[in-house]
């Protein structure tokens, strides 16, 4: 753990796998198998779901045709390519500590497994919630015997704002210290619109960190999702898969620049918006263009009027985002980014998915050590540790 002479580490996106994370029939959730659907139709929404609800009902190719029914060894048959078998071995908190004492962890933040992710394809908005809690309860239960140092990331559903905030508040008495957001409009409100008020500020009254996630950025593509795709070769579906999966910075940049546009990060100053698995190639260029945007001076006023806020919007992003990078997924130029965005660049596992790193700080070595020493602190975990110290609620 740390101490005086030593600053935490923190992981901010870690995960939690079960048996049945494609198989819900297997586990708590199977009451909702029906309203979820097959193996196939749960694959084909982690991995397609961006381009399919893009397209017309009547247009939408049939899942099995992604994921194809294979017969296992043992005379079982799944959905499910071997690649993901990783995602759907047990864990066990105590072994995840000793885990993050070898590697050198203090304190993880625990994403559930894709199938929380699921609540979308639930259209009863009452049942919707009733899944979510038995999500968060299972989550929260897993990690509890070493809740100081495993801190469940909740979800919730925000159509109700009242639920969302007293599931929020339930889920804190129970450890949580961040939960998870769909990146889009709820009711027809924008994230920047007065509506989400509410909820940033019971984030702030919690100790919470709001987390953009995989799986739960969707892109938008509209009309450039209806492509002939049968036509395009007998490979198709893997062409397909690859352009659900290419739009994933969309999500995030159109949130955080509705609540920076709108004021959210000058209303409330001790808010955090963390990205986790979303790429960060983009965060570069858009920091970039928000500084020439917001910045203060008789240029910019001329071409955009007066901006409205006292800080300039860059300086928005750098107290108020967090970006985490996961080479594993293809993250390039890390180092770099670390170096030009100290403020936001933050540290994370992925442990124990296929992308992420069982040695995840070794990973970023030796270049790592090259930093300097409070830039390399920041990263590792001293900004976390402060997202959470100026909400008045410590983490570690």
């Amino acid at each position: 753990m740390a101490t005086a002479n030593k600053s935490p580490v923190i992981d901010v996106d870690s995960h939690w796998t079960v048996p049945w994370e494609f198989h819900l029939e297997r586990g708590p959730l199977k009451r909702f198998v029906s309203s979820i659907g097959k193996p196939s139709d749960v694959m084909t929404f982690f991995l397609g779901s961006d381009l399919m609800q893009s397209m017309p009902p009547d247009e939408r190719p049939d899942t099995e045709g992604f994921f194809p029914t294979r017969i296992l060894a043992d005379g079982s048959t799944t959905n499910i390519p071997e690649h993901w078998k990783v995602s759907q071995e047990p864990c066990d908190p105590d072994r995840r500590v000793q885990w993050m004492d070898k590697v050198g962890i203090d304190y993880a933040l625990v994403n559930p497994g894709g199938y929380a992710a699921l609540y979308p394809l639930l259209s009863d908005v009452k049942e919707r919630q009733e899944f979510i809690h038995v999500c968060n309860e299972f989550l929260a239960d897993a990690v509890s015997p070493q809740a100081s140092r495993l801190g469940a990331m909740a979800y919730v559903d925000l159509t109700d704002m009242d639920w969302a905030i007293a599931e929020l508040t339930r889920m804190r008495e129970r450890g949580s210290r961040a939960f998870i957001v769909r990146t889009e409009p709820v009711n027809g409100f924008s994230p920047g619109h007065s509506h989400w008020d509410r909820l940033w500020a019971a984030a702030i009254d919690l100790g919470m960190i709001v987390n953009m996630h995989i799986g739960v950025a969707p892109a938008q593509f509209h009309n450039f999702a209806r492509i002939d795709w049968e036509q395009s070769g007998p490979d198709w579906r893997g062409a397909f898969l690859r352009m659900s999966n290419s739009q994933n910075h969309q999500g995030p940049e159109l949130f955080i620049n509705s609540m920076l546009y709108a004021g959210v990060f000058e209303r409330f100053p001790k808010l955090t918006v963390l990205s986790s698995e979303l790429w960060t190639g983009w965060v570069p260029n858009m920091v970039r263009k928000t500084d020439a945007l917001c910045g203060q001076g008789v240029h910019s006023d001329a071409l955009w009027g007066k901006w409205p806020y006292p800080l300039k919007g860059g300086e928005y992003l750098r107290r108020n985002v967090r970006v985490t990078p996961l080479p594993g997924l293809g993250d390039w130029n890390v180092m770099d980014l670390i170096r030009d965005f100290p403020e936001m660049v933050v540290f994370s596992s992925d442990y124990p998915h296929t992308e992420g790193n069982a040695d995840p700080i070794n990973l970023y070595r030796p270049e790592l050590d090259d930093l300097p020493t409070d830039v390399r602190r920041s990263f590792l975990g001293a900004n976390m540790a402060e997202c959470y110290a100026r909400m008045g609620d410590p983490v570690i």
